[in-house]
Formats: structure tokens, C-alpha cells, sequence
């Protein structure tokens, strides 16, 4: 079983997603990724084929590390109950999803409609910002954030692969050994 808290407005989330190789780079050479030369293996990716493959279960909780990460974070759960998490997922941890999360949109739900129209193509718009403006997922926020504490969240990202806890990006290459073991 995988957890991860997480938090779209985060940085450091971004680099553990590996879908923003150009915040991976300016972090530092610790952060760049293997297919840009390094060795960094962002956790996300070997954990969505863990989970997609039948190996682990998966679990995406939100937790606010950086605070603009809200809105985004009800489009994922909006994005959940029509099977696209990843699809939404993907777009918003790119470089343009970084910029819009924390630049334009802010946790400002009269934003809804910017948010769901960067989200087309992976989701249909019209049905992403009703879903984002019922504010259905708000009350869900404050659940994970008290899930976080009561696992001993100490920021984000913050894997648990089963019971070895991972604070921070960490390579994926740092946790396999956690993985193996549970096999």
C-alpha cells in the first residue's frame, strides 16, 4: 500500500511527479531526471505503474504544503469519479499547470471555468467546472488534512510505502528497497 500526501501547488510535489522537468532543473541537480541526464526517478511515475499494473494499492490524499493547492486538488477528486485522476493529475503538475495553479488561479473558485477550460482534453470541461463550483470536494480538504496529521505528516510530499515513511521528494530509487521488502 502506497500514500502519498501531496499538495498540487508544492514544488517539490512537482518534481516528484516528473512532469515538469524544467522546475526539476532549476531545484537542483539532486532533482533532475534521468531522461535530462541525471538520476533522479520521480516516485509518481514508478507508483502509478505499481498501481496500474495490480503490484500496490494507491492512495492520493491532499495536504497543504504551499497553500494554493486547493482548487487544484477538487479538479483531481472532480477528476477521480470519471476515472481521469492521472489525465488531471499529468496536466496540472506540468510546467503550465505550476504556473496556472500558483499564478492565476490561486484557490479563487470564480476561477472554476479558467481551471476546467486547462483541463480539456482530459476531462470535459462543462462537466470539471460544475463539479469545481458545487464546491463538493471543499469539506474533503480539511478530512485529508486531518488523515495527514493523524499519519505523522511532516510536509510535502509525504510517501508511506506500507509503514516506512518518506518525507520529501525523494528518489524513487531511495524507496525501492521499501517496495521490494513488501513483495
Amino acid at each position: 500500500m502506497i500514500v502519498e500526501f501531496s499538495d498540487p501547488s508544492c514544488p517539490y510535489c512537482h518534481a516528484a511527479s516528473g512532469k515538469n522537468s524544467a522546475l526539476n532543473k532549476q531545484m537542483g541537480g539532486q532533482f533532475l531526471l534521468k531522461s535530462d541526464g541525471g538520476s533522479y526517478v520521480a516516485p509518481e511515475e514508478e507508483i502509478k505503474k505499481l498501481a496500474d499494473s495490480g503490484k500496490a494499492g494507491f492512495v492520493w490524499l491532499y495536504a497543504n504544503g504551499h497553500g494554493n493547492g486547493e482548487l487544484a486538488t477538487q479538479a483531481f477528486y472532480c477528476a477521480n469519479e470519471k476515472g481521469k485522476f492521472w489525465e488531471v493529475h499529468d496536466k496540472l503538475m506540468s510546467a503550465e499547470g505550476y504556473e496556472l495553479i500558483n499564478t492565476t488561479v490561486k484557490n479563487d473558485k470564480t476561477k472554476s471555468g479558467i481551471m476546467a477550460d486547462f483541463l480539456k482534453g482530459a476531462v470535459d470541461p462543462k462537466s470539471m467546472k460544475e463539479c469545481l463550483e458545487s464546491g463538493k470536494y471543499a469539506n474533503r480538504l480539511s478530512e485529508d488534512m486531518t488523515t495527514a496529521q493523524s499519519m505523522g505528516f511532516e510536509g510535502t510530499p509525504y510517501f508511506i510505502i506500507n509503514t516506512t515513511r518518506f518525507v520529501g521528494a525523494y528518489s524513487f530509487t531511495e524507496m525501492q528497497g521499501a517496495v521490494d521488502e513488501a513483495k
